[in-house]
């Protein structure tokens, strides 16, 4: 598999796990690929199927967490433009108080959602663009309606409302559609690692303890791409896991041997 391929192949896992708007651009442009011509008919009837989707489950369960938290704020996470787009249009729909920040955005223009987004609005919509160097500790929610398969990137989100100057218990709510890699991830992540207990800043050094070559959403994709069927990718999820988590056995060790040696916590920067 070339590396394009394997990049292409990345994209739409991700697009598919976020909803179908966002997987049908793709699909349209492999569809246009000399090497993809015997797989033509099939691409472009599947990205005219994800136009033809009447229901949109993620959308669903949004909707009904946002139904009950109408008083807080929510900073509210997607990848995808596509699915901004389309959660925009269902948070109209709902009469909802939101704004839209991602990275097309001027500067004069993102400072202005995040002022009107602590000013008055209840929601922030953004894609990953909010996701560094805003500090946002004046909201205790976040929904992440699709995950980045590099946890790092769910750490930098997560650091948006949990960090200095933040005065309540920060609630972190995390979608996933049932099959998709990123529910394999999400399993992972909170089964294995217990990663939304972490501190900020020690995901970098259990991430350091598993691989220092390769990362993390490369191993992930890869687990999915050998499996043969879904009963090796259960497998293979299951063992990434636990080298995950062994991986964080270690650095607690390491982290309990500077404790000692230091005479203070270790804090990891």
């Amino acid at each position: 598999m070339t590396t394009a391929h394997r990049f292409t192949l990345q994209t739409l896992q991700r697009e598919i796990g976020s909803g179908p708007y966002a997987a049908r651009p793709t699909l349209l442009s492999l569809a246009e690929l000399p090497a993809m011509e015997s797989y033509r008919a099939d691409l472009r009837e599947l990205a005219d199927r994800a136009m033809q989707v009447q229901t949109w489950a993620k959308a669903d369960a949004l909707e009904k967490l946002l139904s009950r938290n109408r008083t807080e704020k929510s900073l509210l996470f997607t990848h995808f433009r596509h699915t901004l787009d389309q959660l925009a249009k269902r948070l109209h729909t709902l009469g909802l108080n939101f704004v839209i920040y991602h990275g097309r955005l001027s500067t004069a223009d993102k400072n202005a959602a995040v002022a009107r987004f602590e000013r008055e609005a209840q929601i922030l919509l953004s894609t990953e663009a909010a996701g560094e160097g805003r500090n946002l500790q004046f909201c205790h929610t976040m929904v992440n309606f699709d995950l980045p398969w590099n946890p790092l990137r769910i750490e930098q989100r997560v650091g948006r409302i949990h960090r200095i100057g933040q005065t309540r218990p920060v609630e972190i709510y995390n979608l996933s559609a049932a099959g998709t890699i990123e529910d394999y991830l999400l399993d992972i992540l909170d089964r294995k690692m217990n990663m939304f207990e972490l501190v900020i800043g020690e995901m970098d050094m259990i991430l350091g303890e598993l691989t220092e070559e390769r990362d993390f959403e490369e191993l992930l994709f890869e687990v999915w791409a050998r499996a043969r069927d879904e009963n090796e990718v259960r497998a293979g999820m299951e063992q990434l896991g636990d080298s995950l988590a062994a991986a964080r056995a270690q650095y607690q060790k390491t982290r309990e041997y500077d404790d000692a040696l230091f005479g203070q916590d270790f804090v990891a920067d």
